[in-house]
């Protein structure tokens, strides 16, 4: 993140006596930003309680300290962010996850807004909009940056709305997966074929996906998974 000497707003003020209280954990793929941002969240009177550069020391991490925020970059270890959320929420929904992604990855960028980010961020955002970031998610909203804004406008996506989260949310990961393949336009034989299921148990699929989405009919598959495609 730029501009490592900006100080929060002061719409912030008021957030600020809150700030001993709001527990923060920093997990990023180099040692040094990790650090630096670390000592730069203390200074300004965060509660950092913890940093990790690794993916299993994250994870350990969240089961133990039980932080009410991670800075999560969007890799670390080689492995996505989203994989650590995935594992994270089996036995705690009390951390709010903030993505910071310098990868312009569509694909990611659009599995992180399903899989319970509260904050987004580039790269190219300074201090003063994680400090915002803090703000709003400390109340129970999602905070979307400028910059990363900017981002999903360049790939031609929008942010998606919390109805629709919701929506998705009562799903499966096998349902998501049938979903992404009816609004590829794969044919039901197909799909059957590549997930090693029966015809039938496909069927069984495609209605509890109707139903769960309040679609009135499985015709309405297709149509519902393009007007979602970018998030599946």
């Amino acid at each position: 993140m730029n501009n490592t000497n900006s100080k929060p707003e002061s719409s912030s003020s008021s957030f600020s006596l809150k700030r001993k209280d709001f527990s923060i954990l920093v997990a990023q793929a180099e040692l040094f930003n990790c650090e630096v941002l670390c000592q730069v969240l203390k200074q300004q009177g965060y509660n950092v309680v913890g940093k990790a550069i690794e993916m299993e020391d994250t994870l350990q991490q969240i089961r133990v300290k039980q932080p009410q925020c991670v800075i999560l970059e969007s890799e670390i270890s080689g492995r996505r962010s989203v994989d650590i959320v995935q594992q994270a929420r089996t036995n705690n929904h009390k951390t709010k996850f903030i993505l910071y992604t310098s990868k312009p990855d569509l694909k990611l960028v659009a599995n992180a807004m399903q899989q319970g980010f509260y904050g987004f961020l580039y790269a190219n955002d300074g201090l003063d909009e994680l400090y915002k970031c803090f703000q709003t998610i400390s109340t129970g909203g999602y905070y979307y940056s400028p910059g990363f804004l900017l981002l999903l406008k360049n790939y031609g996506m929008n942010v998606m709305t919390d109805e629709t989260k919701e929506q998705l949310g009562r799903l499966t990961g096998r349902e998501l997966e049938i979903l992404r393949l009816v609004a590829q336009g794969v044919t039901g034989y197909e799909i059957a074929d590549q997930l090693h299921i029966s015809y039938r148990t496909l069927a069984n699929h495609k209605t509890n996906i109707a139903q769960k989405l309040e679609l009135g009919s499985c015709r309405n598959l297709a149509r519902y998974g393009i007007s979602v495609k970018e998030y599946l």
